[in-house]
């Protein structure tokens, strides 16, 4: 692992570099390759340390782009190349988030239409489309599928109001998310109804605070609530009538927080979090 770590970093330090000169001065521009990346590690009191890296390379032409993400034991995730057809539809090619295959989006009127179509046996057709009504989004992803998920959010009198339906086989996720900021507080709450806790396609707004919710039993509701204050927050979180309330400070790259979960010890840790 130590190996394919340095192989990475000297890598990534060779193509950030703006241009190669050699001996008889001819330059070789190397402006359209960039490195990116992300670290992430965790203490916990009892002493244990995790981390992550993952870094992601892109190389741009005039044509495409490439885009490849590897982490922290050399392990390539991510893999895709994105172009523009016809001037007006982009394609992705290649695999994206574990998965292998193909989308094509437009926009037309303002709405942005979407097919994605999985690589393997079992192939799909997955429709999904975003649009951006002025104060109101609007986003549907697999809107073909029987576990079709729709998002909508909209701000209203300094207050933003979100949530997201999806249904399927077993049952029907339904979450709503609220927040707002009153004289430097951040308040956002979200309640989530849980049908069918196996699915993960819950949306990216606010009601993330309610973290993962593999575990919820179907047929009842995750509450969470957050405050937030600068750089100190609080925040509780009640899954399966159990509550686990979490304290954070943030200072600079480093987060402390202590955690603790109803009829459990509290955990006290410290993360570290930069991007280059």
């Amino acid at each position: 692992m130590k190996t394919l770590l340095r192989t990475a970093l000297v890598s990534a330090a060779l193509v950030v570099t703006p241009y190669i000169a050699f001996a008889d001065e001819t330059v070789t521009e190397t402006s359209n390759v960039a490195v990116s990346g992300t670290y992430e590690g965790t203490i916990t009191d009892s002493g244990t340390y995790t981390q992550t890296l993952e870094l992601v390379g892109t190389m741009k032409t005039d044509e495409a782009t490439v885009t490849v993400k590897v982490d922290e034991t050399g392990t390539v995730g991510d893999l895709y190349i994105d172009t523009t057809l016809m001037g007006n539809f982009d394609v992705r090619l290649g695999k994206v988030d574990a998965v292998m295959g193909m989308k094509v989006s437009t926009t037309v009127a303002g709405i942005t239409v979407s097919a994605y179509q999985p690589s393997g046996a079992n192939q799909s057709l997955e429709i999904g489309a975003e649009a951006d009504l002025g104060p109101i989004s609007l986003t549907g992803s697999d809107i073909l599928d029987s576990a079709r998920l729709v998002s909508a959010g909209i701000e209203v009198a300094g207050i933003d109001l979100g949530g997201s339906y999806q249904k399927t086989t077993t049952g029907t996720n339904t979450i709503m998310d609220a927040g707002m900021t009153v004289a430097g507080f951040t308040v956002d709450v979200a309640n989530g109804s849980i049908g069918d806790a196996s699915v993960t396609k819950t949306g990216d707004s606010k009601h993330a605070l309610l973290g993962v919710m593999t575990t919820a039993t179907n047929g009842t509701d995750v509450r969470g609530a957050k405050v937030s204050m600068g750089d100190l927050s609080a925040k509780v979180v009640e899954l399966n009538s159990t509550n686990t309330y979490t304290v954070a400070l943030a200072r600079g790259i480093m987060t402390y927080s202590y955690a603790k979960t109803a009829g459990s010890d509290g955990t006290v840790s410290a993360g570290l979090k930069f991007t280059f």
